[in-house]
C-alpha cells in the first residue's frame, strides 16, 4: 500500500461506501463527479484493491472496502477531535454530514423543526436519513456508516450511549364513515374482530410488538389483512377500505387531516411508543456530535 493518502481521500471513501454511487458520493462530499472518480482511482492505487465493483449498475464494496469502513471512520473522527481540541465548535461555519437511522414516525415528527433549526444555525450541515433496519442498525453504527439512531432498544449494546427523547400513546385510525366507528369511538369487540393493516414488523419494531401483546392479553390474534412497507401506505389503504390500523398518537393526529381519517381511542391497554437517540461511544466527545445531540434533544422537547 502506498503512503500518499490524506483526509480528503478518506472522506471520499466514506462517501462512496455510504452511497455506493459516484455521483451521489460526489454530492455528499461537495465535489464534482470527475473529482470523485479521480479520488476512487487514487484509493484503488493506495489500497491495491478495486474497493468497489459494478454489479447490475450498483457499486458494491469489496470485502476489503467493508473491512476498511470502521477504521476509516475512526481515523476521521479522531482527526476531527484533534483539530477541534483547544477550540470550540462553530455550527455556523461547519461543513459536515450527519447520518441518522429512523423510522418514518420519528423522521416525520422531528425533521421539519430540526431542519428549520439547521437552516438558521448551521446551513452547511447536511442530514442523511436512512430507513430503519433493526437487524443491521448496531452493525452500521459500529462501522461508522450511521452516526445516530432514533428508536427504542430495550437492551442497547454497552458501546452505545442513549438519550431519551419522547414517548407517545397509540391510537386507532379508520376511514370516515367506517361502519364500526360511532361518535368517534370503536367498541372493544369491533377492534378485536376487525381486519387490520400493519407496517412490516421489521420496520415498525416495538410498535408492532406492543399491539400484538395487547391482543395476546385478550387471548386473541390480530386479523392482519395486509402488511405494508411504511406508515404513509398504511394511511392510504385505510382511507380506501374498512381496515383498521394503529399509530402513535401525535403522528396520527397530523396525518389524519391529510388522508381524511378518523382517530379513535384503542379500547385495549397498549404500551407506549418511545423514542430515544443512540450514538456510539467513540463519538461521544466529538464536538460536532455533542452539538447535534443537544440540538435534537431541544427540538424533541418542543414537540
Amino acid at each position: 500500500m502506498r503512503n500518499n493518502i490524506d483526509l480528503h481521500l478518506l472522506r471520499c471513501f466514506q462517501a462512496l461506501l455510504a452511497e455506493q454511487n459516484v455521483s451521489r458520493a460526489a454530492r455528499h462530499v461537495g465535489i464534482a463527479q470527475p473529482s470523485m472518480s479521480h479520488a476512487l482511482k487514487r484509493l484503488r492505487e493506495v489500497f491495491d484493491d478495486p474497493l468497489f465493483v459494478n454489479v447490475h449498475g450498483k457499486m458494491v464494496p469489496t470485502a476489503r472496502a467493508r473491512a476498511l469502513g470502521s477504521d476509516v471512520h475512526d481515523v476521521l473522527v479522531r482527526s476531527e477531535l484533534l483539530l477541534a481540541s483547544g477550540g470550540s465548535f462553530e455550527p455556523g461555519a461547519a461543513d459536515l454530514d450527519m447520518t441518522v437511522m429512523a423510522a418514518e414516525y420519528a423522521e416525520f415528527m422531528l425533521l421539519p423543526p430540526l431542519l428549520a433549526r439547521l437552516r438558521a444555525e448551521a446551513p452547511s450541515v447536511r442530514l442523511h436519513f436512512q430507513t430503519a433496519n433493526r437487524e443491521r442498525a448496531f452493525e452500521l453504527m459500529e462501522r461508522g456508516e450511521v452516526d445516530f439512531r432514533l428508536a427504542w432498544w430495550t437492551e442497547p449494546a454497552k458501546t452505545l450511549r442513549v438519550k431519551n427523547l419522547f414517548s407517545d400513546g397509540f391510537v386507532g385510525i379508520a376511514r370516515q364513515d367506517h361502519p364500526a366507528v360511532r361518535n368517534g369511538q370503536i367498541s372493544t369487540a369491533a377492534f378485536l374482530d376487525g381486519e387490520h393493516a400493519v407496517v412490516q414488523p421489521n420496520r415498525s419494531g416495538l410498535a408492532f410488538e406492543a399491539l400484538e401483546l395487547a391482543f395476546t392479553r385478550r387471548k386473541r390474534v390480530r386479523r392482519v389483512a395486509v402488511y405494508v412497507q411504511d406508515a404513509l401506505s398504511l394511511c392510504n389503504v385505510v382511507r380506501q377500505s374498512d381496515l383498521l390500523a394503529a399509530l402513535p398518537e401525535r403522528f396520527a393526529q397530523q396525518v389524519a387531516g391529510v388522508f381524511g381519517l378518523q382517530v379513535v381511542q384503542i379500547p385495549l391497554t397498549v404500551g407506549m411508543a418511545r423514542q430515544s437517540l443512540y450514538w456510539h461511544e467513540r463519538t461521544h466527545k466529538l464536538p460536532s456530535h455533542r452539538w447535534f445531540r443537544d440540538l435534537v434533544t431541544d427540538v424533541a422537547s418542543k414537540l
